[in-house]
């Protein structure tokens, strides 16, 4: 009779086994994945967070200045530049009115596209200054830029007499030492190119990619974040 409760024992030992084996299999990868999104969105939180925080800087500085100067633009950018992120993964525009109701004539903000003013999303320079890359395309988006999937104008980029937008050549009003005439507005964008802990993690956020180039074609591992900014030269 013992041994007879001593088989059944093992039985259900090994059947009770079986299960446990099987439902981990089963779950663990369940479990993995809620862990890892949720590390994801802590850092994508903290780089959200970075992205507000410069652009509200820079768009005081804009604001109380009328120009980008350099150095202090670019410590801005490290100022707030989160742990794991390469500056390099930073871009910034601007646009430029004669006024108020000049922008807001075309909604939203003068019409103005969201994108990531680099040519070069596929791999950013690590160490390139935002600055000296935004000075090279003349402070503009291009259609060479990753650009934001939504929330876009019709067309995306269109030019400054469109735009009726002021000045002809943004880089000369924002480095010339007397800065763009005081009532003027301007609009600001900052965006970077987030870089996710790993290509599997990347697919949990739309894929990897939020982003299309000029003909709507999705442009792969190019997730970006952004924000914006508008003010009056004082």
């Amino acid at each position: 009779m013992f041994a007879f409760f001593k088989k059944m024992r093992n039985f259900f030992k090994k059947k009770s086994t079986g299960v446990a084996i099987l439902e981990t299999a089963m779950t663990l990868p369940i479990i993995l994945y809620v862990i890892f999104f949720a590390i994801e969105l802590v850092r994508i939180g903290l780089a959200q967070a970075a992205v507000d925080a410069i652009t509200k800087e820079f768009t005081f500085h804009l604001m109380a200045t009328g120009k980008v100067e350099k150095p202090k633009v670019d410590a801005i950018f490290k100022k707030y530049k989160p742990f794991g992120i390469n500056i390099g993964n930073f871009r910034y525009y601007i646009r430029i009115y004669s006024d108020i109701a000049t922008m807001m004539d075309t909604s939203p903000y003068g019409g103005e596209t969201i994108g990531w003013a680099g040519s070069d999303y596929s791999s950013p320079t690590a160490s390139q200054s935002p600055t000296d890359y935004a000075s090279e395309v003349n402070y503009g988006l291009t259609t060479s830029h990753a650009l934001l999937s939504k929330y876009q104008s019709n067309p995306q980029i269109i030019d400054g007499s469109t735009y009726k937008e002021y000045g002809s050549d943004r880089k000369t009003l924002l480095e010339q030492s007397s800065g763009v005439p005081s009532g003027h507005v301007f609009v600001l964008t900052v965006a970077v190119k987030f870089p996710f802990s790993s290509p599997f993690v990347a697919k949990l956020f739309a894929g990897g990619s939020n982003t299309v180039d000029s003909s709507g074609t999705k442009l792969p591992n190019t997730f970006i974040l952004w924000a914006r900014g508008s003010g009056m030269v004082n």
